[in-house]
């Protein structure tokens, strides 16, 4: 209302046919041959008295014509392109937010080809970026991406005219690691999604739609990367300070204790901002971290990826998948990192596991996701090598029953990044013959979904940088955020219709 903006509609709403010629209408879309049929429509009997036109990206010359022509009113007084043709999360992390991109022999479909080089080229253009492009030069899906993304560089040479060439685009795929978004997370945000899922920066908890903008909201940008047992701690010191302040002298042990002092003390809500809203949102994952075992699960994958005693860990899965505690989605992660940690040990019970579930599901998953980023397609060094492994367990002391919680596994992105940084870039193919003078930017596109576990490795990288240490700004990019029960849906698909609960 402050900007005089009186109506918000969508361009496929046909039902309004009021006419207000004394309102003019801004629109913005992406120049899709359905949007661009739409809007033709609308131009042809305009109900405003003037249109202004905004394209999240390049609008190819007849579509222009189209328009043109559809405009005989002449209503239109600016057409303008403005790339942003994806959901920028925050400054360092971007999605798509699509799915199911992948056909039955694991190949990205073609309107999803089309819609991912669409994305990185308005990302290139909105950074003004003239990227070198690699790829992972073991998979069709990233080479045909980054062809894509070159030629649209070459045919629209004009439009990266003032742009830098200080960034490496890299394209990878999400079968070289498939292990990180099958893990719990213990880190604020990741965890969140993988317990709640977000969608835009936005879930619901409870009766509560939240929002966690870095913008307005300043605990969740100080504990966005925070392991769980941190956050609960930062939270009770908050309290406390409140508590110091009114002279309350109340002993807060838990997080439900926390929860009551907030709903008991509303004047908490006003002098803190945001913090009632993370003492329910802590509160909530603290009660799903109980119900379903969740330490001793993520203690268990640990074990599978970070130290990989085969006798051990199926003797530890068996025990496990029979707690009456587990969920579904629990049982299939720990098989599914089983299926992929042990795919060519000779003692190799997988059979047996799958025999026991008796679900057709699970089975169709781990054909699935083992065709698609198993041991043929991973990495050599993805679990590490016998000398190298650490197998150090971080105790992280949190408030009671949120205590010994083990993050030892590393995304495989940060192997990528260390060895980019050393000007190693051995199975990533060059594109174009012109290298980058200097890689002051790295922009990562996971084909196949990005992580929250990755997105607190490269916010972590990046706040390094401004600290002195070195490297590039990187920016991680993929065509969707995924969590465990996503990516089990994603294969899934792949031959069947049934969904994970």
């Amino acid at each position: 209302m402050q900007k005089e903006v009186y109506i918000f509609d969508r361009i496929d709403n046909r039902n309004s046919t009021e006419i207000i010629k004394n309102l003019k209408c801004i629109v913005f879309l992406r120049p899709t041959p359905k949007n661009i049929e739409q809007l033709a429509e609308e131009l042809q009997k305009p109900r405003f008295s003037q249109y202004y036109l905004y394209f999240s990206n390049s609008i190819n010359k007849y579509d222009v014509k189209k328009l043109a022509e559809a405009d005989k009113n002449e209503t239109v007084r600016e057409v303008q392109e403005v790339f942003l043709d994806g959901i920028p999360l925050r400054k360092d992390l971007f999605t798509l937010n699509i799915s199911n991109i992948f056909e039955s022999n694991y190949k990205v479909k073609d309107y999803a080809i089309e819609r991912i080089r669409s994305g990185i080229v308005a990302l290139l253009l909105q950074l003004k970026k003239k990227p070198a492009v690699r790829y992972l030069e073991t998979s069709e899906n990233c080479k045909k991406i980054a062809e894509e993304v070159s030629q649209f560089m070459r045919r629209e040479n004009t439009l990266f005219e003032s742009s830098d060439n200080d960034t490496i685009l890299l394209i990878v795929e999400r079968s070289l690691d498939v292990i990180t978004p099958l893990l719990n997370q213990w880190t604020y945000e990741a965890m969140i999604h993988e317990l709640l899922g977000t969608s835009n920066n936005r879930l619901t908890c409870g009766d509560q739609d939240i929002v966690l903008n870095e913008l307005q909201d300043a605990f969740f940008v100080e504990n966005i990367t925070a392991n769980f047992g941190e956050i609960g701690q930062n939270i009770k010191t908050l309290i406390n300070e409140f508590q110091e302040k009114k002279k309350i002298n109340k002993n807060l042990e838990s997080i439900q204790d926390m929860k009551k002092f907030v709903e008991d003390y509303p004047q908490l809500k006003k002098i803190s901002g945001t913090v009632s809203k993370h003492v329910g949102l802590v509160g909530e994952l603290s009660r799903l971290v109980q119900q379903y075992n969740l330490l001793e699960i993520s203690e268990l994958e640990q074990l599978i990826v970070s130290e990989g005693d085969h006798s051990k860990c199926i003797q530890r899965i068996r025990e496990v998948i029979n707690n009456p505690k587990t969920r579904e989605l629990d049982t299939i992660r720990l098989i599914l990192l089983y299926a992929l940690r042990f795919e060519n040990f000779p003692g190799n019970e997988l059979r047996s596991l799958l025999h026991t579930q008796k679900s057709s599901l699970l089975q169709n998953v781990v054909k699935n996701i083992l065709n698609y980023g198993g041991s043929a397609k991973q990495p050599s060094d993805l679990f590490g090598g016998h000398s190298t492994i650490d197998i150090t367990k971080r105790f992280i002391k949190g408030l009671k029953g949120v205590e010994n919680i083990y993050t030892q596994h590393t995304p495989y992105l940060k192997n990528i990044v260390e060895k980019f940084k050393r000007g190693r870039y051995e199975n990533f193919a060059l594109l174009e013959s012109a290298e980058c003078v200097k890689m002051n930017n790295l922009i990562v596109f996971i084909v196949g979904g990005a992580t929250y576990e990755e997105a607190a490795f490269v916010r972590n990288s990046n706040q390094r940088r401004l600290q002195g240490h070195g490297g590039p700004s990187i920016i991680l990019a993929g065509n969707c955020m995924l969590n465990t029960k996503q990516l089990v849906d994603e294969f899934n698909k792949i031959g069947t219709d049934k969904r994970i609960h």
